[in-house]
């Protein structure tokens, strides 16, 4: 990663808290030295449909689940302004010298042992691969929100939960608003508790 020039450039841009140069440097969602940093990059309006949904159903912030090296989570919290926590399962590897620094905090656990948070923030999982993982955390949650960001079907590529259909494994969830990231086929979707 350390000869990534986009790496490069997102440190210097986050350094100088410039959120919107950072969303630049993938425009057109095909640079392959951006889609290792951040698989689904965002637009202004994405950001503003999600401070939107959180600050219209009184959300105090978010919980990322599975959030990687935290670049989506810092975007999201310094374009809202609302707190972001980001949790991953591997502390070794996120503190070892093969991963970059971490964008936002983490707190490390494991799914077992997961405290979810309070009830108002909103569970985020973009790109999330565990369909059992994700059926857990939905069970330990309080809260009333979840969005999940993904592609859609026939995008050609893969997450678990999808966007539109998510096996929640149970029936307490309804799909709210959802918006296309760009003109990518990858999709905001928000539930909320019935």
């Amino acid at each position: 990663m350390e000869g990534n020039p986009v790496l490069k450039k997102v440190l210097n841009f986050q350094s100088e808290k410039d959120w919107k140069a950072i969303l630049s440097l993938n425009e057109d969602s095909n640079n392959f030295d951006a889609l290792k940093l951040l698989w689904a990059w965002p637009s202004e309006s994405n950001l503003v449909f999600l401070k939107y949904i959180l600050l219209s159903h009184k959300m105090a912030g978010i919980t990322s689940l599975g959030c990687g090296c935290g670049l989506l989570e810092w975007i999201i919290q310094t374009y809202t302004g609302l707190s972001v926590i980001g949790v991953e399962i591997n502390e070794q590897w996120w503190k070892s010298k093969y991963s970059i620094t971490p964008f936002i905090p983490l707190k490390y656990a494991e799914k077992e042992a997961f405290a979810c948070t309070s009830e108002n923030y909103a569970l985020l999982f973009c790109y999330f691969n565990n369909g059992n993982a994700f059926r857990e955390y939905v069970r330990l949650y309080s809260g009333r929100m979840i969005i999940i960001i993904g592609p859609s079907e026939g995008a050609g590529r893969h997450s678990d939960p999808s966007p539109f259909n998510p096996d929640f494994g149970c029936e307490n969830w309804h799909l709210g608003p959802n918006q296309e990231i760009k003109e990518t086929n990858d999709f905001i979707a928000v539930y909320f508790k019935r």
